[in-house]
């Protein structure tokens, strides 16, 4: 019996010593779970924050932001991670997230994406630090970034002139659109003769009007022609998208004015002469009226606008050539147009003749042949006389007086 009881006692004892020594070789294993408290000798650093950069600005997008961090450095053997803290105030007491076990990325780095957005309108402070469950490291420095409304211009609205309009001093009209979150925005006109836009005839600017519609002018346009015009927005960084197309075309020209004999202008502050027609020479040619340039002058003094709107080939008008004969035929109604070449239906845009022969002006080639526009089509027209009757023979070719149905 005692010996028996002996045994027990060994058995007893043997187990005791077991369950002493095992768990202190738990405790003396670094990466065992039980281990509680700092491990001595175990140094963590601080990790670093590296985006969104300290003092930025991001646009609210709807979308969680991510934040980049410098992993920590530990000198123990046990696996760390990371935590983080996000807060409006720059002292931590008014968290809005909290993590606290994020794995560290691979290459140095980790990327968080928060699990929901960060409101507009905060600036947002954010720190973290390594931990490997038993020792703690200490907190990166403190970074921060702003959240602001997103930048909204939306496209204004095109409303007018469009199809067919009475004046050729249209008014563009455009509805406005939303525009948050920036300062500083204005609408761009666009105005074609094409309707790809290919040349611009004038790129008007202005800002939103408070009234809701935005309106601008450009002053007159040729008559009888079409334009195509379109509307954006910019605040100088971000454009809206371009509006839609619209065209109009303006009115055909007025009708003139009681005795100025056709679509020019009325003739008050020219030089005029007294009407009539200077007779038939007997044998031989008229000589040149030497008035010519006075009143060629004197229209493009009077009407600087006619003369830079003179190409009609690019959308100008005959308003400057049709001013300039009517004033002419005040003295004199053997002055009118040239055929170009002799052709009938081929008026020269900027060159008037004058009959100097016997019988009907209409058709006749016994013409004086002057260039009134020098530099014409190009971008300063300017009055001239010069008289290009002698080269225009000596070239082989002929003029010839028509009234391009006027008169």
């Amino acid at each position: 019996m005692s010996r028996n009881h002996r045994v027990r006692g060994l058995s007893a004892l043997v187990a005791i010593t077991c369950f002493v020594a095992c768990e202190a070789a738990k405790s003396a294993n670094p990466t065992a779970p039980s281990v509680a408290g700092p491990i001595p000798g175990v140094a963590i650093t601080a990790p670093k924050p590296l985006e969104p950069l300290a003092g930025s600005t991001l646009y609210f997008s709807g979308e969680p932001q991510t934040l980049l961090i410098e992993n920590a450095g530990s000198s123990g053997v046990r696996a760390i991670w990371l935590q983080l803290e996000v807060s409006t105030d720059a002292g931590f007491a008014q968290l809005v997230h909290h993590a606290d076990q994020i794995t560290p990325g691979d290459g140095g780095r980790t990327s968080y994406r928060l699990p929901e957005p960060l409101g507009a309108g905060y600036t947002y402070y954010w720190r973290s630090r390594a931990s490997d469950g038993a020792n703690t490291g200490p907190y990166s420095a403190v970074s921060n970034f702003n959240v602001v409304p997103p930048v909204i211009i939306d496209t204004p609205l095109p409303a007018e002139p469009q199809g067919n309009i009475n004046t050729n001093k249209p008014e563009f009209k455009a509805r406005n659109a939303t525009i948050s979150g920036t300062t500083g925005v204005v609408y761009r006109f666009q105005v074609s003769q094409q309707a790809n836009f290919s040349q611009t005839t004038a790129l008007l600017t202005a800002p939103p009007a408070a009234n809701g519609l935005t309106v601008v002018s450009m002053g007159e346009l040729p008559y009888n022609t079409t334009f195509y015009w379109r509307v954006w927005a910019t605040d100088g960084s971000k454009e809206s998208p371009v509006s839609s197309t619209l065209s109009f075309k303006t009115p055909a020209p007025p009708a003139p004015p009681p005795g100025t004999g056709g679509p020019g202008v009325p003739l008050t502050g020219l030089p005029t002469g007294p009407g009539g027609r200077t007779p038939d020479p007997n044998g031989g040619r008229l000589p040149l009226p030497d008035y010519g340039y006075n009143v060629v002058r004197a229209v493009a003094a009077v009407y600087p606008q006619l003369l830079a709107n003179s190409c009609q080939e690019h959308g100008g008008s005959w308003q400057f050539m049709d001013t300039v004969v009517d004033a002419l035929r005040t003295y004199d109604t053997r002055w009118g147009y040239n055929g170009k070449r002799g052709n009938a239906n081929d008026p020269s845009m900027d060159v008037v003749t004058y009959h100097y022969g016997n019988g009907p002006d209409q058709g006749s080639t016994e013409v004086y042949i002057i260039d009134i526009i020098g530099g014409h089509c190009g971008p300063t027209p300017s009055p001239i006389w010069n008289d290009v009757t002698d080269i225009t023979v000596n070239s082989g070719t002929i003029g010839r007086w028509i009234s391009r149905g006027r008169f």
